[in-house]
């Protein structure tokens, strides 16, 4: 079966609570037209690859509400109930949701505001029906990762606050590692969230 024939669903994960944060970071406005949520969803949608959908959690409500305000795309929202018992129970959550429907599953935060479109393109391109494709940067593996049917008993599995981390770093695991060093970015905190703001400032005033 060959990439143009897969069906592969973009999985945005938005469902944590933010307590490092101290609010609701999935829709903290990071400019004049962007939250961190919106900002990923538009380039999860740029990217042409598949479906997009958002998992979320304790900010439903308000993502729900965001989006029939218009200050979202109109992409599925999928609530998972158990959101508190960490990020791995919200992978494992969207994973029975999807198993049935698709052949693979490309999983990224919704804090991962520097990832752009061609980022999760380059991740498909690598794709394999029996390894998962992540993004390697500051020498280890991390998310965005691209996981095929065959991982998908895994990640149903998940538990705890680690995610995906842990089955991409097992060493029984067969991993096709794409660098990416914009997944290198994802933001926890307004103080890093402010030190984004000022290198992005930066990099536009010396354009």
């Amino acid at each position: 079966m060959g990439m143009v024939d897969r069906k592969v669903a973009v999985v945005v994960m938005a469902a944590g609570e933010s307590k490092r944060f101290g609010g609701c970071k999935p829709l903290h406005p990071l400019d004049g037209s962007h939250t961190f949520l919106s900002q990923v969803v538009t380039q999860a949608l740029g990217s042409q690859i598949g479906p997009v959908f958002v998992v979320t959690g304790r900010w439903h409500d308000a993502i729900e509400q965001a989006q029939k305000a218009g200050q979202l795309d109109s992409v599925p929202l999928l609530y998972c109930q158990d959101w508190s018992k960490g990020l791995g129970r919200s992978i494992a959550y969207a994973t029975q949701v999807m198993s049935s429907d698709f052949d693979a599953m490309l999983i990224l935060l919704a804090d991962q505001i520097a990832l752009r479109a061609e980022d999760l393109q380059r991740l498909v391109e690598s794709e394999s029906t029996d390894q998962i494709v992540c993004a390697f940067y500051h020498e280890k593996r991390g998310v965005p990762a691209l996981f095929p049917a065959s991982s998908f008993a895994q990640l149903q599995r998940l538990d705890g606050e680690h995610g995906a981390r842990q089955l991409l770093r097992r060493g029984d695991t067969r991993v096709r590692e794409v660098p990416i060093e914009r997944a290198a970015f994802d933001i926890d905190t307004r103080e890093a969230l402010n030190d984004w703001q000022r290198r992005m400032q930066a990099c536009q005033t010396d354009g």
